[in-house]
């Protein structure tokens, strides 16, 4: 199958394209192969999956290397089939799959010496950190016809299985890798990585949360609040703008664990709006910072001003991405904080005081960001026309969220 994408790849980009969109499209419509490779068990990978197909259309518009569209189409294609592996054993090959192609985009497009510590750092946090998944399911073979762990385990034996997923989340103290990378990175390889990628961890903890149990259940809690507020008190500090991206999707990440392991029958849901939310912000975030930085040759905040002078399209859709980054009322992210934040506040008064002081400190770097971008001297020439690829990005990020409630 994977020489039969590839063979699509170079006959035409468009139809590999459509052929990935019609796969989704299946899904949506629940048709499924039963105890076959796939197995559409769930429309919030369908969901996800079509949120990948919109991400890699996005790319192949706005990116001129053929090379890196490749690449990342590559990333695209192991991420949709991890979201439908049949069993655990595929769920594995198809995640580890996925760091070959962001290998490549790093060491061959990189600009600077350092992105050969920044891939160092991504295959070890990537592998070491795998190592306890593999010891377990090479102890119970029964896990390779499951789609899930559905029975209970300790406390001890659920920390290290999360391990090889809480990376790609990736939670704060496993997340040193995300910044190197992000900063290395070039511009399409970085829309893949907090797009795409970051979602893997969660359909990981999706899959292995059946065996959750309410025993330790603080630990977690505490560890995703933890991640929230240390990560946007780091975004106050930064002053590459790139950097400063990459520690905000960790925020937005831990927000998606707090909602999965909340033991909430909505708590799931919400996971869900926040990540399609987080994946289309983001891979707007880093594609208004890469265009600014073509025409500046700098990510410093401080330098990069007069997007309002530039261009009065760019400027209204990079209001738009950041206004969605600090959950603006009619984003999609603000219905999943907005449930989150009712739940703690009834239940856990403490994790309430975590939560605001993470929306007040999102705000405040989110309007710090917006307004450096747009008050400045223009010194330099966009084409303008070259934003609308943008659309149906912020259309997503602000209406889609309806389809799914309806749904």
């Amino acid at each position: 199958m994977l020489f039969f994408v590839m063979v699509l790849y170079f006959l035409d980009s468009f139809l590999f394209f459509f052929v990935f969109f019609c796969f989704v499209f299946f899904g949506w419509l629940d048709c499924s192969w039963g105890g076959g490779m796939f197995f559409f068990d769930s429309m919030n990978f369908v969901f996800l999956s079509f949120m990948s197909v919109m991400v890699l259309g996005f790319i192949g518009l706005s990116e001129l290397c053929v090379s890196l569209v490749f690449l990342s189409s590559l990333v695209v294609f192991f991420s949709v089939l991890f979201f439908f592996s049949g069993n655990m054993l595929l769920l594995y090959v198809f995640y580890e799959l996925t760091m070959i192609p962001i290998l490549f985009c790093l060491l061959g497009f990189g600009r600077q010496v350092e992105k050969i510590s920044a891939c160092y750092y991504l295959i070890f946090y990537t592998l070491f950190f795998g190592l306890p998944y593999l010891f377990f399911y090479s102890h119970v073979f029964c896990f390779f016809s499951f789609v899930y762990y559905d029975f209970f385990m300790s406390f001890e034996s659920m920390l290290f299985l999360s391990l090889c997923f809480l990376v790609k989340f990736p939670i704060y103290f496993f997340h040193i890798w995300l910044p190197k990378a992000h900063v290395e990175a070039p511009t399409s390889t970085s829309m893949v990585l907090a797009g795409i990628m970051l979602k893997l961890g969660s359909v990981g903890v999706y899959r292995i949360g059946k065996s959750l149990n309410f025993v330790g259940l603080e630990f977690w809690i505490f560890l995703s609040l933890l991640s929230m507020v240390i990560c946007s008190f780091i975004c106050l500090v930064q002053s590459d703008s790139k950097s400063l991206a990459a520690y905000s999707s960790i925020c937005h990440m831990g927000f998606v664990l707090l909602s999965e392991v909340c033991m909430v029958y909505y708590g799931k849901s919400m996971a869900l709006v926040m990540m399609l939310a987080h994946g289309y912000t983001s891979v707007l975030m880093f594609y208004f910072i890469g265009e600014f930085f073509h025409i500046s040759n700098s990510r410093l905040i401080y330098y990069l001003r007069g997007y309002f002078n530039l261009s009065l399209l760019a400027c209204l859709f990079f209001c738009l991405v950041m206004m969605s980054n600090f959950s603006f009322p009619s984003a999609i992210s603000f219905f999943s904080e907005y449930v989150m934040l009712n739940f703690f506040n009834s239940v856990f008064c403490f994790g309430f005081t975590l939560l605001l002081f993470y929306y007040l400190i999102s705000f405040y770097y989110s309007v710090y960001i917006l307004v450096g971008f747009m008050v400045g001297r223009s010194f330099g020439v966009m084409f303008e026309c070259r934003f609308l690829f943008c659309l149906p990005l912020v259309f997503m990020m602000y209406n889609f969220f309806w389809f799914v409630f309806v749904i």
